[in-house]
């Protein structure tokens, strides 16, 4: 019997994957330079690869929590890994959540100081009750309120691309040109566009794998409790409008790439916030909401983040799991506003690309193992039915 569609599952489950993608990175336009707009066409070629592993790897981890029924979510590296292995990338993956943490926090309170003037500790500590408060209430709300805000998120930012495009779309030529030739304004030989990898394979499996860790729980205990088929449908749903929304963004960065800010200091190849040099140019008073819109972005992305750990080392819905998520997200401001922690973040994402490429082989070993199993056992039937 066909399973009918439950189509608001679907968005919500689309919006929810789409909210936990959009960080403060993607939020701000760094990432899309990065990784997408600083390959000229090539990030055409990044889109791709990213999209294919994106699905393949959120598929494999749904359909192994819900075949599974994992008692944690976090066994799904042991299913692939075996228990060794498995056991490393769970306490890795766990700590890796815990430290994007810390990056949400500094760049919710960066957010609100540059654009507000506020002191660093009330966007770091309006974040952090807004994040304590909606992972206390478990998966299950988590899933409703990121899967609210995704859409929402994502309307923004196609806006912000396609107004800017309406607008600038004669200077792509000009702007794929500038980035084949290097001739970047203000550039010099050590401070040039930053890639973030040599070539636009590496940037797509990096960028794939950038975040491979962060959903492979959070996905298995989807999968243990969501309709599976809507779940498949909202993982690609979500794909084709996050690649989409990239893919416009990119083009919008690479035909202003040589425009300058407000302060007339930076480019959209070297501003912090490049997008936000593309919501000033549509309309000034835009950057005050854009502001509010990466805030909102940052939350929606720290909520997951503080689920993994919290869920860890307790069972959701007990006192233990409330007051372990108070804990965490009290530690977790702490350290973010107070700690140098770019240098230390720095090295762990690097360190997760690669990490992250090593469980995506696994995976695929694993895939193989059991598609060779599934075809001999028709056969060894075949063979003792005769």
């Amino acid at each position: 019997m066909a399973h009918k569609t439950n189509l608001k599952s679907v968005a919500l489950l689309a919006g929810a994957i789409i909210a936990f993608v959009i960080g403060s990175g993607f939020a701000t336009g760094q990432e899309i330079i990065q990784y997408f707009t600083a390959y000229g066409l090539g990030g055409i070629a990044v889109i791709l690869v990213f999209a294919v592993t994106f699905i393949y790897y959120n598929v494999n981890f749904a359909k192994a929590g819900a075949e599974e029924h994992f008692e944690r979510a976090n066994d799904v590296y042991k299913f692939y890994c075996g228990k060794y292995l498995g056991t490393f990338f769970d306490y890795y993956s766990t700590v890796f959540c815990y430290m994007s943490f810390f990056v949400m926090v500094g760049g919710a309170a960066s957010t609100l100081n540059q654009q507000y003037g506020l002191a660093p500790w009330i966007g770091g500590v309006l974040m952090c009750a807004i994040v304590v408060l909606i992972v206390s209430g478990g998966l299950k709300r988590l899933v409703d309120v990121i899967g609210v805000l995704g859409p929402i998120k994502i309307a923004f930012f196609l806006f912000i691309a396609i107004a800017t495009l309406v607008m600038t779309w004669q200077a792509v030529p000009e702007g794929l040109a500038i980035i084949d030739a290097g001739a970047f304004v203000g550039a010099t030989e050590d401070n040039t566009i930053k890639t973030a990898g040599d070539n636009w394979l590496i940037s797509g499996l990096s960028y794939a794998g950038f975040v491979l860790l962060w959903f492979a729980s959070f996905m298995a205990a989807l999968g243990a409790k969501e309709n599976r088929h809507d779940l498949y449908k909202g993982i690609v749903v979500a794909t084709m409008v996050l690649c989409i929304t990239i893919g416009l963004i990119s083009f919008a960065q690479i035909a202003n790439i040589n425009v300058t800010g407000e302060d007339g200091a930076s480019y959209v190849w070297n501003a912090n916030i490049p997008n936000l040099i593309l919501a000033y140019r549509i309309w000034p008073p835009l950057a005050t909401i854009f502001s509010i819109i990466v805030f909102i972005g940052i939350c929606a992305a720290a909520v997951p983040l503080l689920y993994n750990p919290a869920s860890r080392f307790s069972q959701e819905g007990t006192p233990r799991f409330r007051v372990l998520t108070v804990v965490f997200g009290v530690v977790g401001l702490i350290i973010g506003l107070f700690l140098p922690y770019r240098d230390l973040v720095n090295i762990i994402y690097v360190l997760n690309g690669y990490i992250g490429a090593v469980l995506l082989i696994f995976m695929i070993v694993r895939n193989i193992r059991d598609l060779a199993r599934a075809r001999k056992a028709p056969r060894a039937r075949n063979m003792h039915g005769h």
